[in-house]
């Protein structure tokens, strides 16, 4: 028995074909070529529905990385099970950490204050003012100096690192009162080890009316949560002096 529809023939539909429908009450006819998206419901597509429910690609790279519930720094990979996922960089085979942190010994920052370096005695810098501190790391975070607010002498700081690695710490210091003969030495001493390591040792050839400075550079491997302190001490040299800091 023959339908309404069976003198059609089946064709792979083109750009020229035809459709024919109700737009209205009225008959109508239109060709595939002339269907515009704009003409489409139900756009954008959601991602349940193949899309992204956005409109820029911007907009639609966050919506497919759901951006906004990721870690800032961290980046797509592709994991041992082959599939993307985020991760942050530092923790991928053969990447290097970044992590440092500038500290000062200021007068009166903090409740801490300069005072003259006993000769003969192994004295704690007391760093008071962090000027500045980085990490690629944003899982472990970076290196965190605990001052204990105390002026003089009883100023205390201690440098906590977050996580294993080799550590370089680059020291300069600047003192009045630097009289022929006087030894210069600093190190770094491991709080919880009590491991030291030598930062800097040097002699005064002259008497220096103005100020000396003095730099030294040391490498020390740490565990995570370890602490360390930075200590110098002036001894001998010609009247036996106390320097100062500038």
């Amino acid at each position: 028995m023959a339908t309404k529809f069976s003198a059609f023939a089946a064709v792979g539909p083109s750009a020229t074909t035809e459709i024919v429908g109700l737009d209205g009450g009225s008959n109508v006819k239109f060709a595939v070529g002339d269907i515009d998206i704009s003409n489409l419901t139900g756009l954008p597509l959601s991602i349940l529905n193949g899309g992204t429910g956005q409109t820029t690609q911007p907009l639609a790279l966050n919506a497919l990385t759901d951006s906004a519930n990721q870690t800032i720094n961290n980046v797509l990979y592709i994991n041992n099970s082959n599939e993307a996922a985020f991760i942050n960089p530092t923790t991928l085979p053969g990447v290097p950490k970044s992590i440092g942190l500038y500290a000062e010994f200021l007068d009166g920052i903090a409740g801490g204050t300069y005072y003259n370096f006993n000769n003969g005695n192994n004295t704690p810098i007391a760093f008071n003012a962090v000027q500045g501190s980085w990490s690629t790391d944003t899982i472990q975070g970076g290196i965190t100096m605990n001052f204990n607010g105390q002026p003089g002498s009883a100023g205390v700081t201690t440098f906590t690192v977050p996580v294993n690695g080799s550590y370089k710490i680059t020291l300069n210091i600047n003192f009045f009162d630097q009289t022929q003969g006087l030894q210069v030495t600093s190190n770094v001493f491991n709080v919880n080890t009590s491991a030291q390591k030598g930062l800097i040792s040097e002699r005064c050839e002259s008497n220096v009316t103005i100020s000396q400075m003095y730099t030294g550079i040391a490498t020390v491997n740490l565990n995570a949560n370890y602490e360390i302190q930075i200590y110098v001490e002036f001894s001998g040299g010609s009247g036996s002096p106390n320097p100062f800091p500038i």
